[in-house]
């Protein structure tokens, strides 16, 4: 038994263009959410001693030529990569990658 159906899509092209909003819409909220998620382990994971160094994790949110959303995960204390190195015994060296790896921000080569 075959059943047949027509559809018909009114203002086709205005819908699409709506989907692909739709679309771009969830898209940058998750990877602002990601983002947000990816600072905040960084915060939880790095050492203390002063507390400066996880005090320093920030992050930005904009958005690119394609209108998708970007950002940048920073710290500007000047010792973050000395504790990245392994200087504290309170995380393990390359914590920062380890982070962001099991994330899915970066991935290794």
């Amino acid at each position: 038994m075959s059943i047949k159906a027509n559809v018909k899509v009114i203002n086709f092209a205005q819908e699409m263009a709506r989907v692909k909003r739709e679309v771009k819409r969830l898209g940058n909220s998750k990877i602002e959410d990601k983002i947000d998620y990816a600072t905040a382990t960084l915060k939880q994971v790095t050492p203390v001693d002063t507390g400066e160094a996880r005090a320093g994790w920030k992050n930005l949110h904009y958005q690119g030529l394609d209108g998708y959303t970007e950002g940048k995960i920073f710290n500007p204390v000047d010792h973050i990569e000395h504790l990245n190195n392994g200087s504290s015994k309170q995380a393990p060296k390359y914590f920062i990658e380890q982070v962001l790896m099991t994330i899915g921000i970066i991935t290794p080569n």
